[in-house]
């Protein structure tokens, strides 16, 4: 996880005796999602880093999207801003919030204004939006992977940040990686995301594959989980499958138990940037999950998700979005099961160096206050959770939007 170095070479990143003051704006809390859990993560971060932080959400559970609701958040974003003072950033969770944060970075006096992208918000931006973040000074193009960040190239020049793990999360998954199982008699693949977006998210496809793979290799078990309610129509796909299973919000735990007991882990989002059935992979967050639980993984066969695993060591990638090709992949994975596990331990290996909070807890700070954390130890960031761990888990249970946080 790095920064790009003509980023790090021209933020200025300096010690300062004060914290650092952070305005955070934000579409939601508490309705789950790769966006939500992004963000939440990047919270808990700068609180644990010493920064002094308030995070303003336009909706929460029970707020329906209004123009009236748009115009509360609007009023009392500003009035916020106006009331906290100086600070050092003004942080956009999205695209959409760009006027809002452009008004506040003036009223709070702030010199950076970061604007955080994700997936499919990058071609969905209004062309408002857009004339605003090229002619605002203040404001800096943020996003998760090299895929994003090559989107939005006619933007600028956006430094990449991408997910991380919530220290007592990552901790509990690599607590699973650690627990050596047999192997049981039928292998089992496992794919997490928010059950609603199941049809972006692949799920008809990921069956279709599975059931060519069982046609041809016996067996297999294929879990499905994700935060719920599921749809009916996904129910009704799920039961006209054998050996299928379907998991609404898993808690904590059982979402871990998941991960690690699943021979593979499987993520075939869909990529469709335009359109009112939008979706499309920024990064996979999941995937990361998946290996630190010590499974190996399938990523997308496009988007951002090559970010979040090591093609050909930790995972593979099908060569096109169709269900043969998926079938072509996990037939070969699936193959050979003491491989498989090597894989996976492999993956825990890489997932557990590639998530460390403290170099997470650099990059944010960087990318966010172009100042340095204070409250960087030998050991790991502190978990400080910022919404309780009841929304986290919800949030970690509904992997990515189909705005591609993950």
């Amino acid at each position: 996880m790095q920064l790009p170095r003509h980023f790090l070479a021209s933020s200025p990143v300096a010690a300062h005796d004060d914290p650092a003051r952070v305005l955070l704006l934000t579409v939601s809390r508490g309705l789950g999602g790769g966006i939500e859990r992004y963000l939440t993560t990047v919270e808990e971060t700068l609180r644990a880093g010493g920064a002094d932080l308030l995070r303003i959400d336009m909706l929460e559970p029970g707020v329906e999207l209004t123009a009236a609701a748009r115009a509360r958040f609007t009023l009392r974003a500003l009035e916020t801003a106006r009331r906290f003072g100086p600070a050092d950033s003004v942080v956009a969770g999205h695209a959409n919030l760009i006027p809002v944060a452009a008004a506040a970075l003036r009223l709070t006096r702030a010199r950076f204004g970061p604007v955080l992208f994700y997936g499919t918000d990058i071609w969905g931006m209004r062309a408002s939006d857009r004339a605003i973040l090229r002619a605002d000074p203040l404001l800096h193009p943020v996003t998760i992977s090299s895929y994003s960040a090559g989107a939005l190239s006619t933007v600028g020049l956006a430094p990449i940040l991408p997910p991380g793990i919530s220290p007592a999360w990552r901790a509990a998954l690599l607590a699973e990686a650690s627990r050596r199982r047999p192997l049981p008699p039928v292998p089992t693949m496992l794919s997490v995301f928010r059950l609603a977006d199941w049809e972006g998210k692949g799920a008809a496809v990921l069956l279709e594959a599975v059931q060519s793979v069982r046609a041809t290799s016996g067996p297999v078990r294929l879990v499905l989980a994700g935060q719920g309610p599921a749809p009916g129509a996904l129910h009704e796909l799920v039961s006209s499958h054998p050996d299928t299973e379907l998991h609404e919000s898993p808690t904590d735990e059982v979402l871990a138990r998941l991960y690690a007991t699943a021979d593979l882990f499987v993520l075939c989002t869909r990529t469709r940037p335009r359109g009112p059935r939008a979706s499309g992979e920024g990064y996979g967050i999941v995937l990361l999950e998946a290996q630190l639980a010590g499974c190996a993984v399938v990523g997308p066969a496009s988007g951002g998700s090559h970010d979040a695993y090591q093609d050909g060591v930790t995972g593979q990638t099908p060569v096109d979005e169709s269900a043969r090709a998926l079938a072509d992949v996990l037939r070969g994975m699936l193959a050979d099961r003491a491989r498989l596990a090597r894989i996976g331990r492999r993956a825990a290996e890489w997932a557990e160096a590639a998530t460390r909070p403290d170099d997470y807890a650099r990059l944010v700070f960087t990318a966010l206050t172009g100042r340095s954390p204070a409250a960087i130890s030998a050991g790991d960031v502190p978990d400080q959770p910022a919404g309780g761990s009841a929304s986290r888990g919800k949030a970690r249970a509904g992997a990515s939007s189909h705005s591609g946080a993950t």
